[in-house]
């Protein structure tokens, strides 16, 4: 049985009637995985470099590890990790509003543990990360660029990484075929029998690293997907 998402203890505001959303958001968790099971099942999945030295790192490293990209790979996320022992799946971060959770349930069917920040709270997200990652968990998954701009890495990852001495591992991926839909926001669906590689690159050292070497470790990585697949 997939866990439970498990939300921040931090004092927060409950919202008035926010209970009425629930069947919606199941529904839209069911929506999402339904979409996204046919590829997980389906596709050609390979890592660059291999795999085995992300796996070794997640089962050696004895301190914090925050794994991040853009968010728009989000939903390949899910198909790139398929092979990954379930122990050491990253915990996928969201917040407690309804995008968030329109789809952290289905993150949980595919294997990834899930947390989520209270967005109503005195306790500001980012000391609520801080929190969870001195308290019990190793190895976490952030969309550095979640809520705009795209593909700019925003400060609070260097900022948590600094006060934890969390390792920073850069993380990109390319599937084809795939798809977005029209927006001001690119955002990528995976589809069946996609051939799908994920991108990884050497840690970054999060007391020390600047927000300018975080966001280089990404663009190289999407320089190497340009190379790969143009």
């Amino acid at each position: 049985m997939p866990a439970p998402i498990r939300f921040s203890d931090a004092p927060h505001k409950r919202r008035k009637l926010g209970h009425l959303w629930d069947p919606l958001i199941y529904a839209s968790n069911l929506t999402v995985a339904a979409w996204v099971y046919p590829a997980w099942r389906t596709a050609r999945v390979s890592w660059e470099p291999d795999s085995a030295s992300l796996v070794q790192l997640f089962e050696e490293h004895t301190g914090p590890l925050i794994c991040y990209g853009w968010h728009a790979y989000e939903l390949l996320m899910f198909c790139a990790f398929r092979s990954f022992p379930r122990q050491l799946m990253p915990m996928a971060i969201g917040h407690d509003g309804f995008l968030s959770r329109a789809l952290q349930q289905s993150g949980t069917w595919f294997g990834f543990p899930v947390w989520a920040y209270r967005r109503r709270s005195p306790v500001r997200p980012k000391a609520q990360l801080i929190d969870l990652l001195a308290d019990s968990q190793k190895v976490i998954g952030l969309f550095c660029d979640a809520g705009g701009p795209d593909r700019r890495v925003k400060p609070g990852l260097v900022e948590i990484a600094r006060e934890t001495g969390a390792q920073l591992v850069p993380l990109a991926v390319h599937a084809e075929p795939a798809m977005s839909f029209p927006g001001p926001r690119r955002y990528l669906f995976p589809l069946p029998f996609a051939n799908l590689v994920a991108y990884h690159a050497d840690p970054l050292d999060g007391r020390h690293c600047t927000l300018e070497e975080c966001q280089h470790a990404l663009d190289g990585l999407e320089q190497r997907i340009g190379q790969h697949h143009d």
